[in-house]
């Protein structure tokens, strides 16, 4: 079996067991602190082969600087921007010509045309979209990506309905819904899903009743509620 452990790391961080809301990111071991220097630097240092990854956290980063990810960047393995919300769906495309892509998180108000251009990027393994707009088209977008193992969203806009094409998601393990309006019907669309491994719910308007069906129905799984175990969890532990 494939080895999950930095899938998994990577989703505890992205996640916590504490506050959503923290620092998301995972350094891949060797890399250098790339999240302090500038986009121009990191396209820089991608193109010339000295890193495979480009985060930035604070700068606004404009379609034209997006653009330079059209030129000499397919070796790219990880990127992040932490403020994305000048991009439109159009601009997106651009990922399609990065065959090695694994981890993208955007923080940026994604919707259903913005999915549609993520869709194509086969590589992908983690898709983080914190501040996504998204609807249950979205996620059948989402569900087009064969490798996925790490999904993590917000949007008010995706219903029980949508939550059916995340359970066809078959290579999914982490799974974290952030201020999503799922109920309990739609959380039963994820109790076929034995094969995932974690998931945090925060918000939503799922009743306990209807989450300890889930973890009757998945009882080996990870499960947070606002970043607490339910009562009455089985794998319940404490948490640093």
């Amino acid at each position: 079996m494939r080895n999950r452990l930095p899938v998994l790391i990577l989703f505890l961080v992205c996640t916590g067991c504490g506050d959503h809301r923290q620092a998301d990111s995972v350094r891949p071991a060797g890399e250098s602190a790339a999240a302090e220097q500038s986009w121009g630097e990191q396209v820089a240092a991608v193109r010339q082969g000295r890193s495979r990854q480009i985060i930035v956290k604070r700068q606004m980063i404009t379609a034209s600087e997006w653009a330079d990810l059209r030129e000499d960047c397919e070796s790219l393995h990880v990127l992040e921007v932490g403020n994305a919300e000048g991009l439109a769906p159009a601009d997106l495309r651009v990922l399609a010509g990065l065959p090695e892509l694994s981890r993208l998180k955007l923080v940026a108000p994604i919707d259903d045309a913005g999915m549609e251009q993520i869709a194509p990027v086969k590589s992908l393994t983690v898709l983080n979209l914190p501040a996504a707009e998204f609807s249950d088209a979205g996620l059948a977008h989402a569900a087009q990506l064969p490798r996925l193992e790490l999904l993590r969203f917000h949007s008010p806009h995706v219903t029980d309905a949508g939550l059916e094409h995340v359970s066809r998601m078959t290579s999914l393990r982490f799974l974290h819904l952030i201020d999503v309006p799922v109920t309990d019907a739609g959380i039963t669309h994820l109790h076929r899903m034995t094969w995932l491994e974690s998931f945090y719910l925060d918000g939503g308007d799922c009743t306990d009743e209807g989450l300890s069906a889930l973890l009757t129905a998945l009882p080996d799984l990870h499960f947070h509620k606002d970043q607490l175990h339910l009562p009455g969890d089985p794998l319940a532990h404490p948490h640093d």
